[in-house]
This record gives structure tokens, sequence and C-alpha cells, in this order.
């Protein structure tokens, strides 16, 4: 489950006194347009993991694309953390965080391990899920894009340690649009032989939805992937709030 904004631990953040004019409410989130002046003013240090690793980004832009954020800092709603220039993100990986920060400024989602011969796409996961907990759809619809554009690339697919990642116990939710993307590739890639072959085991729940997923598809249509039409992509694998479009991912080069 995402985390809320109250289970941060913020005993150790400097406490600091902020105008409430010079303090932007995100209220443009919802469609008003701030003034351009209040924008890009503030930097939060965002502390994160157990070593609280210190990240600097603009608070308005992580209100812009997290409504997690958005509400979290909003002092409207008077969380303390809304109050201070410190946000303790404690569940998150540095690593992984710093891969949603170059995505937020960027949104790229260019690494060398991704890049590689055998595309690591634990970082792809991993950012996913983050994601996810932090509901920046856009950056989780860029990820579904760039994994199934790297598939076909690289002609691979993920590692039995991905599905555990995804299927296992502590995966993630059911029915999202990480999953039937992982599913949809097996299925309709020649996996055969990697799925029966492989040294390592993959999930139980992985291999019951692929099979599912073999069972029910048309086979008169096997030539049409799902993922390489931007529309059927869309509504396979995306997800949208009310910040989010298809047309907001990985930027065009």
């Amino acid at each position: 489950m995402p985390a809320t904004a109250q289970q941060h631990d913020s005993s150790t953040t400097q406490q600091i006194t902020t105008p409430k004019e010079n303090t932007l409410p995100c209220s443009f989130l919802r469609g008003s347009t701030p003034p351009a002046r209040s924008l890009f003013q503030t930097i939060l240090t965002v502390t994160v993991g157990e070593e609280k690793r210190p990240f600097l980004v603009h608070r308005e832009i992580l209100c812009a694309v997290s409504p997690f954020f958005a509400a979290a800092l909003n002092p409207s709603y008077d969380f303390r953390e809304s109050r201070s220039s410190t946000f303790n993100l404690s569940f998150a990986r540095p690593v992984d965080f710093e891969y949603l920060v170059q995505w937020i400024y960027t949104r790229t989602l260019t690494h060398e391990e991704v890049a590689a011969p055998h595309p690591a796409y634990f970082r792809l996961i991993r950012l996913w899920i983050l994601a996810d907990e932090l509901q920046v759809e856009g950056c989780k619809n860029a990820i579904i894009d760039f994994m199934a554009k790297t598939a076909d690339e690289s002609n691979s697919v993920p590692t039995p340690d991905d599905t555990v990642t995804i299927f296992g116990e502590n995966g993630v939710r059911e029915g999202c649009g990480l999953r039937n993307l992982v599913v949809d590739l097996f299925a309709w890639k020649k996996t055969d032989h990697l799925v029966e072959g492989h040294e390592d085991s993959w999930d139980e729940t992985f291999l019951r939805f692929l099979v599912t997923r073999l069972k029910r598809m048309n086979w008169t249509d096997k030539a049409h992937a799902p993922w390489r039409n931007q529309s059927s992509r869309c509504r396979s694998y995306h997800e949208h709030n009310d910040q989010s479009s298809c047309g907001e991912g990985e930027k065009r080069k």
C-alpha cells in the first residue's frame, strides 16, 4: 500500500516558518494556474532510505507530478511535512528515487544497465513500483512504453527473479499494467524454451497467469502484439489520473 503522509518520520526534520503567500498551495493541480513567479522557487530536501541520502528537488515539481507529494506538502492539510524544508522517504531506495528524479526533470529513462545486451529490467520494475507508491502515473506509463520498446529491440524478456518481484508475495497489485505487460511479453514472444529450461525458478503466480493468458489468446490475431500499438498499449497497460495522459511519457528523440 502506498505510504501516507502521516506515516513519514519527520521528527528529525528542521522545522521552518514559511509565510503562506510564499508557499505554493498545489491548487494548480486541480485546474487553476499559479503565477509564474510562484514556480520553482522552493528547494525541498528529500531524504531517502534508511541512510537518509539527501536529494534536492524543486517542491513545486514534486507537487506537479505526484498527488502523494501534493497532499503531503499542501499547507491546507497541515501535515508536518508541509511546514518543513525536509521530507523523509524512508521506504524508498536511493538508487530508485534518483532514477525517478531523472524522469521528473528530463522525461527520459535512459540507463546504462537497461541499455546493456541483457537489459536489467529490475531497474525499470523497481522504478515502476516506487512511482506507483508515489502516484506518479506519467512515469509508470513511460516505463511501460520503454519496457515494451526495450523488449522488442533487444528481443528479451524479464528474468525469473523479475517475475518474483512483480508477482511474488510482496509484488505489485493484481490487475496493474506492469503485470499485464510482462505476461503478454512471455505469451507473444517465443519464450517456451526459456521458461522450460531456465536454471532459476519462475514465480508460480506468474506461471498461472501466463497459462491463463495463453488459453485465452486469439491465435488468429497473434501477429498483432498489443504493446506494439500506441492506442492498444494505452488501453492494455497504462493507468491514468487527472494529471497524466497517453501524451505524457518518455521524451521523443
